[in-house]
């Protein structure tokens, strides 16, 4: 399908993203609305071409963002069994395409995604077109201890937990970002390194429980982990 009335800001958005990566115009369910989406086509493709260089671990080769996670969507019905997000100040790690900022924004926060490969960041501000004044964009690598971003008494990421190499960087981010009294929402679709990382965190002084959303979709349910430093 082809999306009508686009600006010459975002016609000049999408023909950046197209000199990227191939993409599709389709409608997926946010926050329980139909909403227009636009997903690359072969993601496998971009998981081939990292593969294929020699040196790993760029960012900017970083396949997966393009993917669409069932975790992303669980996370999307999570946030609405919150009691509301009106008004709050979100941040999304990891953010990607953009699904989980996008319904916090939906439901009324005022968001700020955030990811490491620019390529992704491009399609989430496309993505989040139709909700532009309450959601932004801006790269970020959580590796960067000196970044000005602002702490936020929430943080989301989806599937952000896949890699045990990563807790070590993304604890540190997380505490950097997080307001204080704040909470972090963390999915993911039950993966033997969700356990590690739930001991792990505990491990590192944050207080971590989790909940479950069911997709019905007949696979394991997303696992919603809630993370809180301890107040003293």
């Amino acid at each position: 399908m082809a999306f009508a009335k686009l600006t010459a800001f975002e016609l000049n958005l999408l023909a950046r993203i197209q000199r990227q990566v191939p993409v599709e115009h389709t409608v997926t369910t946010i926050a329980g609305c139909d909403y227009p989406w636009t997903k690359v086509i072969d993601p496998d493709s971009l998981l081939l071409k990292a593969l294929s260089k020699s040196t790993e671990g760029s960012v900017e080769l970083d396949p997966f963002w393009a993917a669409s996670w069932r975790a992303a969507k669980g996370l999307d019905q999570f946030l609405g069994t919150l009691p509301t997000l009106q008004g709050m100040r979100v941040l999304e790690l990891g953010g990607g395409s953009g699904r989980a900022g996008i319904s916090a924004g939906l439901r009324g926060a005022d968001v700020l995604i955030t990811d490491a490969v620019p390529t992704a960041l491009l399609v989430c501000k496309f993505n989040a077109r139709q909700v532009a004044d309450k959601v932004q964009v801006r790269l970020l690598d959580w590796r960067d201890r000196n970044s000005r971003l602002k702490r936020y008494p929430i943080i989301l990421g989806s599937d952000i937990v896949y890699d045990p190499k990563l807790f070590p960087i993304l604890e540190p981010c997380l505490r950097r970002h997080l307001a204080p009294g704040g909470i972090v929402y963390l999915s993911e679709p039950q993966r033997h390194t969700g356990d590690r990382f739930e001991t792990w965190i505990k491990a590192a002084g944050w207080d971590c429980s989790s909940t479950y959303m069911d997709l019905g979709d007949d696979e394991r349910h997303i696992r919603i982990f809630r993370c809180r430093l301890p107040t003293s």
